[in-house]
């Protein structure tokens, strides 16, 4: 698998705004729009609301009918959520990951920007996401 690198840490949070604040006062990180995507997952449709930072900072905040970010939220509280990691064939990945028994829970796909979710089970404890895009990130060239 050819791994390009960290793609963004991804932090669930109760209170999208009040965490913003924290993170643009306390670091000068600056954040895009809201972005409000439904991804498709085995368990269903998760429906979260988002913010990214062009340094690779998530905040993400369950909005209704949200299971798994909900439920990451009850048993844990806020804090990290998952680390997605940028690959440069996706597919190959998938592959890769599948013929060892390893395989993607959800997946989502917008323009040129494709991701695939694994369970924490397969990586330590660590939701993993693997994502394929042309660089900037969509997220970064959005809010321009």
């Amino acid at each position: 698998m050819d791994v390009i690198g960290v793609d963004r840490v991804i932090i669930a949070t109760e209170n999208i705004d009040a965490t913003r604040s924290q993170f643009e006062a306390l670091l000068g990180l600056s954040f895009g729009d809201l972005l409000e995507p439904t991804t498709n997952t085995d368990a269903g449709d998760e429906n979260v609301a988002n913010v990214l930072s062009a340094s690779g900072i998530e905040l993400v905040t369950p909005r209704e009918d949200s299971a798994e970010v909900a439920r990451f939220l009850e048993e844990n509280g806020p804090g990290l959520y998952a680390v997605s990691i940028r690959v440069h064939d996706l597919d190959g990945a998938i592959e890769e990951l599948s013929r060892k028994g390893v395989d993607p829970v959800g997946e989502y796909e917008a323009n040129d920007f494709a991701e695939v979710f694994y369970h924490p089970q397969h990586f330590g404890g660590a939701f993993v996401i693997l994502a394929e895009y042309d660089a900037p990130h969509p997220a970064e060239t959005a809010s321009l």
